[in-house]
């Protein structure tokens, strides 16, 4: 309800925004909410989760519900012919023509060793195993899109830088065209600038075309009008991400990520399968009782035109002798496959505990590639301002200007992807350590 009311806040708040510029700020809790309103991925999660708990439902009612059937038949009886034991014909006996059958059965199964019970409990974890897919896949798609949301920024951030410089390489182009006035410098001077400013504007084109792309994905995804051009929230930008010990996302990540659940569930499931297996070897009891109404009634020589009633009832036990033989393999299999699940539910945990390590330390990585960035900005700044100093009062030949402006673009860029780096390792930790719902509090 909460999350609801946030977005329709975001989104009414910013009707007038969108109807009128079509520009809409959208905060990373909206982006969640929206993601999981109008994504077709955990549509398709849900939907599995109702097919599981109706898979349950069936063997439920298999397992509980007796067995009953009907039959009705009415058809022509020809006369019968009698052999002897030499197979001599001896005569012909007349039998009524019109045949009548109807009849009742039901059933009920006591006993199966324990193959219903079995299966009921595997299809329960079957549920469980739905709801975490649902979990898994919430967090990938969540994750995805933040990714993209973080594309879009950086895009942004691009945008902004090359319209600065390209800026300042036209007022540099206005300085080269007054100093070729007064014949100061030449016009070759003039063109390499151009051909500067050109690249800029082609770099320019290409990041916008970009910024289209993403902003297209990202408001397909999220239900959103296509002429809606999404804005991210500038405060995420500007908070701080701390990074806490590694014992914080190492210690219990078997517990929180989805993915360890549902394998240990997968050795639940295996095991109950191996139950199942191993219960062919059990004999099955079972009641049941009928009741039939027929005619003619063809217990007699000759048959007579009569209506007849029999009802039976009583206790049913059946065994499958060939399991004795048959179902060594089965059960071997069925052992193999358990044993699969568990070394698969090992290989999969010692990922995990790496990917967490190789993530914490791709944060701390990011966090110290910020401050070395930052700092090469300010060197690129301090370079920039001495050589155009310097090239106005030809110190240094154009050559050197343009360097310093295309080092000082890099520098620009860098700085802008190394904080929205952290951002991204910072909210890939979390997910990486099964911590991901610390996102939305």
């Amino acid at each position: 309800m909460k999350n609801l009311i946030i977005i329709l806040i975001t989104v009414l708040g910013c009707t007038e925004s969108i109807s009128a510029q079509q520009h809409l700020v959208l905060k990373v809790d909206s982006l969640f909410v929206l993601a999981d309103r109008n994504s077709k991925v955990l549509d398709i999660s849900r939907y599995k989760i109702d097919m599981a708990s109706n898979a349950t439902t069936i063997e439920k009612q298999k397992a509980y519900l007796p067995e009953l059937g009907t039959s009705l038949s009415y058809g022509y009886l020809s006369n019968s012919q009698v052999w002897d034991n030499h197979f001599n014909y001896e005569s012909t006996v007349k039998v009524p023509h019109i045949s009548t059958n109807f009849s009742v059965e039901a059933g009920y199964k006591i006993f199966n060793g324990n193959a219903a019970k079995n299966r009921i409990a595997q299809s329960k974890l079957q549920e469980q195993i739905a709801q975490l897919n649902y979990q898994k896949d919430k967090e990938d798609i969540q994750f995805l899109l933040l990714a993209k949301y973080l594309d879009l920024e950086t895009l942004k951030n691009q945008e902004k830088v090359f319209l600065e410089n390209i800026a300042l390489a036209e007022k540099r182009i206005f300085n080269v065209e007054k100093l070729i006035e007064q014949g100061l410098l030449t016009h070759n001077e003039k063109v390499r600038s151009d051909l500067q400013l050109t690249e800029f504007k082609q770099q320019l084109d290409e990041v916008r075309n970009n910024i289209s792309i993403v902003n297209h994905d990202l408001t397909i995804v999220l239900g959103l009008p296509k002429e809606t051009i999404i804005e991210p929230d500038p405060s995420l930008f500007s908070k701080e991400f701390k990074i806490d010990s590694a014992d914080r996302y190492e210690n219990g990540f078997t517990d929180r990520l989805p993915e360890l659940k549902v394998a240990e569930l997968n050795n639940q499931v295996a095991n109950k399968e191996l139950n199942i297996v191993k219960s062919i070897r059990l004999p099955s009891v079972s009641l049941f009782a009928g009741d039939a109404f027929a005619r003619p009634f063809l217990y007699s020589i000759p048959p007579i035109d009569i209506y007849s009633h029999l009802f039976q009832a009583g206790v049913k036990v059946s065994y499958d002798i060939g399991s004795l033989y048959k179902s060594k393999n089965l059960i071997q299999q069925a052992k193999m496959a358990e044993t699969l699940s568990q070394k698969n539910a090992g290989l999969k945990a010692e990922k995990a505990e790496m990917d967490i390590y190789a993530a914490y330390v791709k944060l701390q990585d990011a966090q110290q590639k910020l401050t070395s960035q930052q700092e090469s900005y300010r060197l690129a700044q301090d370079n920039y301002r001495v050589v155009e100093q310097k090239y106005l009062n030809k110190f240094v030949v154009i050559t050197d200007m343009l360097d310093a402006s295309t080092s000082l673009l890099a520098a620009q860029i860098n700085v802008n992807n190394a904080r929205i780096g952290i951002i991204y390792q910072y909210y890939n930790l979390l997910k990486t350590s099964g911590l991901w719902e610390e996102v939305s509090h």
